[in-house]
């Protein structure tokens, strides 16, 4: 996992000119946020175009297969910049549209095959860089929820108000089931396509206070504050009937897709820690999973929805 010492490592050694008393100020920089391993990392623009790609001899390489040779240009226009396709086969793509050229605006999302950048333009480029920072540190740089630090953190926090005040805490693991199947018969562009839609969806089910996260993978947990393990079945019926009713959509193929779901209260009366609870509701998405799949298994008793493929233990 990527920390703040790595990020602020790549903010010192990276080739911004905002240091006081620098006449030239940077013009904008990428940042990349996905994937993980290279988080944080910071490519400067420069007053010319340069090439984006695969190539030893691009502007800004970028070792990866999904990323063709030379990819893409991004230049300056008009007080600007400019990203352009050169034919890639993987495309670029601008928050959500594929695009074959497109002006850039400050905190745009691009994304070049498996590569994922945010665009920071030049003014207030330091503040805009430290904001960056603090969103990599929370969250999941694919699908935008809450990542696993953030995850444990809020846990921490509401597990010591479920305590102090009594007040019930539900907790849901879910795991999008045969997904490496997805993967291997589709490629991991359309993986990835069926984690961020899964991550809308669940997201559109979800109250203010609830929190959505990536624990890692495919596994995702969210976290019911004022929820009883009843409601939160209820919940994680709602939010598997949501999956199962429509195929994803990818650019290789709409894709059927099914979660599986475990759930438990977190108690009222312990100091059981927040890995503690994640591991409870963890085993129960394992017998989940070993009853045959597309199905909420809850601790303790609960409602039961009609279908017959969702159970307590």
């Amino acid at each position: 996992m990527v920390t703040q010492n790595e990020l602020t490592r790549y903010s010192a050694s990276s080739c911004f000119r905002w240091r006081a008393g620098d006449e030239q100020a940077s013009p904008g920089c990428l940042v990349r946020i996905y994937p993980a391993d290279n988080i944080g990392q910071v490519f400067e623009l420069e007053n010319r175009c340069l090439t984006i790609g695969r190539e030893a001899d691009c502007d800004i390489h970028l070792h990866d297969d999904s990323v063709s040779r030379h990819h893409a240009t991004i230049g300056p226009l008009d007080g600007g910049y400019v990203i352009t396709d050169l034919g890639s086969t993987n495309g670029v793509y601008v928050g959500d549209q594929r695009v074959g050229s497109c002006r850039l605006t400050a905190d745009d999302r691009i994304r070049l095959g498996n590569q994922i950048f945010k665009y920071l333009a030049s003014d207030h480029l330091e503040a805009q860089y430290h904001e960056l920072v603090y969103k990599l540190m929370t969250t999941d740089g694919l699908t935008q929820v809450f990542n696993r630090r953030y995850l444990l953190e809020v846990l921490d926090r509401e597990l010591a108000r479920c305590r102090r005040t009594g007040r019930p805490l539900s907790v849901l693991m879910v795991d999008l089931d045969r997904f490496k199947v997805v993967n291997d018969t589709y490629g991991h562009l359309a993986g990835d396509e069926v984690l961020v839609e899964f991550a809308c969806r669940a997201k559109a089910l979800l109250r203010h206070d609830e929190v959505l996260a990536r624990y890692g993978g495919e596994e995702f947990a969210v976290l019911l504050p004022d929820t009883p393990v009843g409601e939160a079945f209820l919940a994680a019926e709602r939010l598997r009937g949501a999956i199962a009713a429509m195929p994803i959509a990818t650019k290789r193929a709409d894709v059927a897709i099914t979660v599986s779901i475990g759930l438990v209260e977190a108690g009222r009366d312990n100091d059981e820690p927040a890995i503690a609870v994640l591991e409870r509701a963890d085993m129960l998405l394992y017998a989940a999973k070993q009853a045959g799949l597309n199905r909420s298994v809850a601790e303790v008793s609960a409602p039961i929805a009609a279908r017959g493929d969702s159970f307590a233990m």
